[in-house]
């Protein structure tokens, strides 16, 4: 997120991200007949954002005041919009996906539309692009794809990039991440700048901010997020987290539209982080390294 300049430029990244990975399910080595017949078929793409933290920190924001909430919904609108354009475009010059009809979008069904409405107390601003055009549009020329948006931890893949871990608040300001090719130290962006500005995870005193978030970015992804939460036990009483406001901030979460809570995460003290081991355990279809 934090290269996007302005409009302009997200919409030729989202483009091209589209064609690219478009052209990925065409070309690639299938494991079995069954893959490739659902890949083909379905051509499910999961595009998702990564950095926010970053992001966030760069524009004096922050997880938990709501002055992040109308920033990330603009954002995250025009990040919908566009994917689901190119999508469109794809199918108007090679033709809608096989299985288009069994999905929400044939019957002229955007994430705009499923969205719980308690978000509409939180995010005042009202929509700024032409969605009634392209629901129109789709509903006659189709998708090229069933599904285009999701958010991944991008483990690994920040690292790499040197970024903040996808929609999820930094640990720390630096971290070392044990990874196949050793011991790495990950520093954020614009450390020794922007340093005030992060907000880090066990600093927050609860996780209602977060999960606002979360809901202002599920309001237009087409698959469910799996949301993460941070408990820091020496915000509690006698260092002890009441079941009473775990319990609140699950119903909380639902309220907003959230379809999965995933991580419950808590604070042990220790900033190393091992890849391999933690990665390996959890997703052991590599999957879910990005």
């Amino acid at each position: 997120m934090l290269e996007i300049k302005n409009w302009q430029d997200l919409e030729k990244t989202c483009d091209l991200i589209v064609r690219f990975l478009d052209e990925i399910i065409e070309i690639q080595d299938y494991f079995n007949i069954a893959a490739e017949n659902f890949a083909k078929k379905r051509r499910s793409l999961g595009i998702g954002i990564t950095n926010l933290a970053a992001f966030l920190a760069k524009n004096e924001l922050k997880y938990s005041s709501d002055k992040s909430l109308n920033v990330l919904d603009e954002w995250m609108e025009h990040f919908q919009y566009y994917l689901l354009k190119s999508s469109l475009e794809l199918a108007k010059e090679k033709g809608k996906c096989e299985k288009f009809n069994h999905t929400k979008y044939s019957k002229g069904i955007l994430p705009i539309d499923t969205y719980k409405d308690k978000l509409d107390e939180i995010v005042k601003r009202k929509l700024s692009l032409d969605w009634d055009k392209l629901r129109k549009d789709i509903k006659e020329f189709g998708l090229r794809h069933s599904t285009l948006s999701s958010c991944m931890p991008c483990e690994s893949s920040s690292v790499i990039q040197s970024s903040t871990n996808g929609v999820e608040p930094i640990r720390s300001l630096i971290t070392y991440k044990t990874s196949k090719m050793g011991k790495l130290p990950v520093l954020v962006p614009g450390i020794g700048k922007y340093d005030e500005n992060y907000e880090l995870a066990y600093d927050l005193k609860d996780n209602t901010g977060l999960l606002k978030i979360n809901a202002v970015i599920q309001k237009y992804i087409d698959m469910a997020i799996s949301t993460n939460v941070y408990y820091n036990y020496s915000h509690y009483e006698n260092n002890v987290l009441p079941d009473a406001k775990v319990m609140k901030e699950l119903m909380y979460a639902y309220s907003l539209g959230l379809i999965s809570l995933y991580y419950n995460n808590t604070d042990d003290g220790d900033k190393e982080q091992s890849l391999n081991q933690k990665e390996d355990r959890d997703c052991s279809s590599g999957a879910c390294k990005l």
